[in-house]
């Protein structure tokens, strides 16, 4: 019985081969460990069929086209059994000795640790937009990242005890992104977080400028709208003007980022995208503010 269930969901609808390289890295030659995997699928188009062909080892568990990602990993979820339950995305590659490095850490870190989380690098280098979309997601995790207890981990570079997992309430798992409903139930409780540079994830999608845009609004309004969706009018209207003065404080945050992790040149690449998107961003977080999250958690990739 493998002792590391991963589980992702298929929901890129660009660069969406990219889960054949997630797949190959999870291989117990490359991964330091047998990984039972298990891929929730809204897609269900020909690449479907190829993993189907070629990776019999894969679990697949057919979606509706509707249904949200985090809808996608609790099905995932539900359906391994191992005893740790680590989270990826189809797009995003474990570096080799990932899957061990995982293990190693629940072995060692006593009953109260509950998820190990790691950092990630950028593995799609090619372009300024390239680096503009990792930087604004994931600036915060590039290495070095926090090595040791932590409050923060990656949502697709993270693991958990699976009785940690079967604790949270189901409507928490598939409410929202486990960053956001799970780990604050769990800090709650006096679980330790664990944060390791050497878990390494490489992140490696090439959006296109129109689709990272379109996913920055989409996720932006469902973030804004989770936190203000049930406040009271005036606050809600305060909130969504006050997001309109974003782009110039999210600037600023990813140039001190950048200086810290060392990626200086790569911020002066991106920043013309960047602009874009921290405009955008603003914009995704006023709408959310205002009229709540709509239908955005079942349109994010």
């Amino acid at each position: 019985m493998p002792t590391i269930a991963v589980i992702l969901g298929r929901v890129s609808t660009e660069d969406s081969d990219r889960v054949f390289e997630t797949i190959e890295a999870l291989d117990p030659a490359v991964s330091g460990e047998e990984c039972e995997i298990v891929i929730a699928d809204r897609l269900e188009d020909t690449l479907t069929k190829r993993i189907r062909a070629n990776h019999p080892q894969v679990r697949l568990i057919a979606c509706p086209s509707e249904m949200s990602l985090p809808e996608m990993r609790t099905l995932a979820f539900e359906a391994s059994t191992a005893p740790i339950v680590a989270v990826t995305e189809d797009h995003c590659v474990p570096t080799p000795g990932w899957a061990r490095s995982i293990t190693k850490a629940f072995e060692q870190g006593g009953s109260e640790l509950v998820a190990v989380g790691g950092s990630v690098v950028n593995g799609a280098t090619g372009s300024g937009l390239d680096w503009a979309t990792f930087l604004c997601e994931y600036s915060f995790f590039s290495p070095p990242v926090t090595e040791g207890s932590a409050d923060i981990l990656p949502g697709m570079n993270v693991a958990y005890r699976r009785s940690a997992l079967e604790s949270i309430p189901r409507h928490l798992l598939i409410s929202g992104f486990w960053e956001t409903t799970v780990h604050p139930v769990l800090l709650k409780t006096g679980s330790r977080f664990l944060s390791l540079n050497e878990l390494v994830m490489l992140h490696k999608k090439r959006f296109s400028w129109g689709l990272f845009a379109k996913q920055r609004f989409i996720y932006s309004r469902y973030y804004a709208g989770l936190r203000f969706g049930q406040a009271a009018p005036a606050k809600r209207a305060a909130a969504s003007i006050g997001a309109l003065a974003l782009p110039p404080l999210l600037l600023a945050r990813a140039i001190k980022a950048a200086r810290l992790k060392g990626l200086g040149y790569e911020m002066c690449r991106a920043l013309p995208f960047l602009l874009s998107f921290y405009v955008i961003w603003a914009v995704g977080e006023s709408v959310g503010a205002a009229r709540g999250p709509g239908r955005a958690l079942m349109m994010i990739e």
